[in-house]
């Protein structure tokens, strides 16, 4: 059946995507790490971490958004045909709000909370996102938006 693309006067303020739930691992960390160069021992040195308010080592914040924004793209991806999606806009007002650890399993939730114009072929869609871990504590928040085409035939 095919999908139905998701055109920017389609999108409702209030709409809200949930992501599946995910477990970061110390292979998420280390691979984040290589890719990033973002080696700080707070992530990547146990004896370190030991040492910190954490205990333990904790995964970069930046990875945490990272995997949140793809868990929310999954939920888009397998549910519309994305071919109106121009590309990732901007974020802002991103909280880490508590540490993400090795073994916590995080969902994310992305609110549509504002739709601006851009121009005549576009639109700018705006939504909160929050991400939990497995005890329903949010570990980080931001906005974000997306560029996303008008319907061609209004």
């Amino acid at each position: 059946m095919p999908r139905s693309p998701v055109y920017f006067e389609s999108i409702e303020i209030g709409e809200k995507i949930e992501s599946i739930p995910r477990t970061v691992s110390e292979t998420d960390i280390w691979t984040f790490a290589y890719l990033t160069a973002d080696f700080f021992p707070l992530h990547t040195d146990a004896e370190f971490a030991k040492k910190s308010i954490f205990g333990k080592p904790i995964a970069q914040g930046m990875l945490v958004l990272s995997i949140a924004l793809g868990m929310i793209d999954q939920v888009i991806l397998s549910n519309y045909d994305v071919s109106s999606i121009i590309a990732f806009f901007g974020i802002k007002d991103v909280r880490f709000l508590r540490p993400v650890f090795i073994g916590d399993t995080i969902s994310a939730t992305a609110e549509v909370v504002d739709k601006q114009d851009f121009n005549e072929i576009s639109g700018v869609v705006t939504y909160r996102l929050e991400v939990k871990n497995q005890r329903g504590e949010a570990v980080l928040s931001a906005l974000y938006s997306a560029l996303i085409r008008k319907n061609p035939s209004k």
